[in-house]
């Protein structure tokens, strides 16, 4: 996984794997840790400049976030951190609801 060096202010990636893979991680702990609670607005511009890649690594790691049911995307709004278990249709992709 990903590390943050705090005296480079920085991530540190693994060069043996992907790095949207490494952020995707990074996204799921602050999910389930609760940092990202229930509702909270994800907004890609700060994950680019966070991590300092380029959108279409954000888009990925997010594209999964989606397809785990962690974050559900509201078209012209964003994309938002699901309550626990609770399963949304996005918008996005015009999934049916699991409800």
């Amino acid at each position: 996984m990903a590390r943050y060096v705090e005296h480079m202010r920085t991530w540190e990636f693994d060069e043996d794997r992907s790095r949207w893979e490494q952020i995707l991680e990074v996204l799921i702990a602050r999910i389930d840790s609760g940092e990202w609670g229930p509702k909270f607005k994800i907004s890609e511009v700060k994950l680019m400049e966070e991590f300092g890649v380029a959108r279409p690594t954000i888009r990925k790691a997010m594209e999964r976030l989606r397809t785990a049911g962690k974050v559900y995307t509201v078209p012209n709004l964003g994309s938002f951190v699901n309550a626990d278990g609770e399963e949304r249709r996005s918008k996005e992709t015009n999934e049916p609801s699991a409800e």
